[in-house]
C-alpha cells in the first residue's frame, strides 16, 4: 500500500483528522482512497493479453461518484469500524461492488441490451474495442471480486463466506441478473407501480443491498441495526433507479454523459406517472431511505446523509 494510502486510511481510522466539520472533503479523501485501491485491484493495462486489461482499466477506471463503495466504508465506520486493517477491508469490499456495478454496465450497454455509445463520457467498452472483448472484459471483473472478497485476511472466513454468498445472490438469477432479464421484456404499459418497483429492486436495488449488508457484516452490526438497514437499501434502490429514469429523459448525453433515452417504449414510473409524480414519489423514496439510515443510529450518520445528499443532487436542485 502506498504511504498516500496509509496516512488517508490514518486519517479515516481517527474522526478528528477526518475533516468532520467538512464532509465533502471527507467524502473525497475516501473517493480517493477507493480509486487507488480499483487501479491496484486489477492488472495493469500491459499485462498480456494487453487487450482485455486495457479494456477492464477503461471500464473500472473510468470517472464515477463511486456512490456503492462510499457507502461501503462509511456504513462499516458507522457500525463501529476503526481499525486501519478493518477499514482496509471496507474497502476492498466496497470496490468489489464497484467491479460489479462496472461488469453489470458493460453488458448493459452491449448491442443486444441497450445499444449504448456513450458511458461515464467516455466511449462504452464494446464501441472502445469490441463486443468480444467487452463481454470478456465484464466476466473477468466479475470474476475477481469474487477473488477479493474471498482473500480479505482481516476478515473472518466465517463472514468471507457470508459475503460471498451474498454477492452470488446479489447479481445471481434471482438479483441483478433477473432484474435484467426482466427489463429486456419491460414493455407492458399496463403494470403497476408496485410491479414496477419490484423489477427496479431487482435490476438496481440488489446490488446496493450488497454493498449495504456487507458493510455491516464487517461492522458486527446488530439485528435491529442490519433490519434498519435493509430498509435503507431498500428504499435507496428504488431512488437510484427513478433518478437514473429522471435523468435519461430530462438529459441530454452531455450532460448525463451516457447514452440518454434507453427508456423509449419501456415501462417506467416516469412514463406511466409523468415527470413532476415521479419527481414527487423519488423525493419520497430519499425521505425513506433517511428515515431507515437514522434508525439504524450509526456513528455520524451525518456524514452519510451527506453521501446521499451528494449522490442526488440533481433531483434536490430541481
Amino acid at each position: 500500500m502506498s504511504s498516500l494510502c496509509q496516512n488517508l486510511l490514518m486519517s479515516l481510522a481517527e474522526p478528528t483528522r477526518l475533516h468532520s466539520d467538512d464532509p465533502a472533503a471527507s467524502i473525497e479523501a475516501v473517493r480517493g482512497m477507493i480509486e487507488a485501491r480499483l487501479a491496484a485491484i486489477v492488472p495493469s493495462a500491459q499485462t498480456w493479453p494487453v487487450r482485455l486489461h486495457e479494456a477492464q482499466r477503461h471500464a473500472l477506471l473510468s470517472p464515477g461518484k463511486r456512490f456503492r463503495p462510499l457507502l461501503t466504508v462509511f456504513i462499516a465506520k458507522g457500525c463501529g469500524v476503526s481499525a486501519e486493517a478493518e477499514l482496509s477491508a471496507a474497502i476492498d469490499v466496497g470496490c468489489v461492488s464497484e467491479m460489479v456495478h462496472a461488469a453489470s454496465l458493460i453488458l448493459d450497454d452491449l448491442p443486444c441490451m441497450d445499444d449504448a455509445a456513450l458511458r461515464r463520457n467516455q466511449p462504452t467498452t464494446h464501441i472502445a474495442f469490441d463486443e468480444s472483448t467487452a463481454i470478456l472484459t465484464a466476466t473477468a471483473l466479475l470474476n475477481r471480486a469474487f477473488g477479493v472478497l474471498a482473500r480479505l485476511p482481516q476478515v473472518s472466513p466465517v463472514a468471507r463466506v457470508e459475503m460471498i454468498d451474498l454477492l452470488s445472490y446479489a447479481v445471481g438469477s434471482k438479483g441483478l441478473i433477473a432484474g435484467q432479464m426482466a427489463d429486456l421484456a419491460n414493455t407492458d404499459h399496463s403494470a403497476s407501480i408496485a410491479e414496477i418497483e419490484r423489477l427496479n429492486m431487482l435490476k438496481t436495488g440488489a446490488l446496493f443491498e450488497f454493498a449495504i449488508e456487507a458493510a455491516a457484516i464487517l461492522g458486527k452490526a446488530s439485528s435491529a441495526q442490519r433490519a434498519a438497514l435493509k430498509d435503507f437499501s431498500h428504499h435507496l434502490g428504488l431512488a437510484f433507479q427513478l433518478l437514473d429514469d429522471l435523468k435519461d429523459t430530462l438529459m441530454n448525453d452531455d450532460d448525463a454523459g451516457k447514452t440518454t433515452d434507453r427508456d423509449i417504449g419501456k415501462a417506467t414510473i416516469l412514463a406511466l406517472a409523468g415527470s413532476q409524480a415521479a419527481q414527487d414519489r423519488l423525493l419520497g423514496y430519499i425521505d425513506s431511505a433517511k428515515d431507515a439510515l437514522s434508525r439504524a443510529e450509526l456513528i455520524g450518520g451525518a456524514m452519510l446523509e451527506a453521501v446521499l445528499d451528494r449522490q442526488f443532487a440533481f433531483v434536490n436542485h430541481k
